[in-house]
C-alpha cells in the first residue's frame, strides 16, 4: 500500500490511527510513530510550515496532534526519543 492509499485510509477511518501497525519497527516504534518524531525532530522557520509538514506525513493537524498526546506518557517512545519527548512534555504541562 503506498503512502497516500494509506493516508486515505486513515482519513476515513480516523480509529485506526490510534491502533499500532503491524510489524513495529526496531526500538519497539510503529511506522507511525517514527514518522511523528521525524516531523518532531525538524525546526520550522515560517507559520503554516509545519501543519504542512504534518499534512505530508499522511495526518491531519487534529489526528497528528491527538496521537502524539498519548505518544508523550508512552516509555517506548521516551525511550527511543528522550530529548524530543522531555522537551514536549514540558511544553504540554507548562499550559
Amino acid at each position: 500500500m503506498s503512502e497516500q492509499e494509506r493516508a486515505e485510509t486513515a482519513e476515513a477511518q480516523p480509529e485506526a490511527q490510534n491502533q499500532p501497525e503491524v510489524g513495529s519497527q526496531p526500538g519497539g516504534l510503529t511506522p507511525v510513530e517514527r514518522r511523528i518524531l521525524e516531523v518532531e525532530r525538524r525546526r520550522f522557520k515560517h507559520q503554516g510550515s509545519k501543519e504542512k509538514a504534518i499534512i505530508a506525513a499522511g495526518f491531519t493537524p487534529i489526528a497528528y496532534y491527538q496521537r502524539l498526546n498519548v505518544m508523550l506518557d508512552d516509555e517506548r517512545v521516551r525511550a527511543v526519543a528522550p530529548q524530543i519527548i522531555d522537551v514536549l512534555r514540558a511544553r504540554r504541562d507548562a499550559d
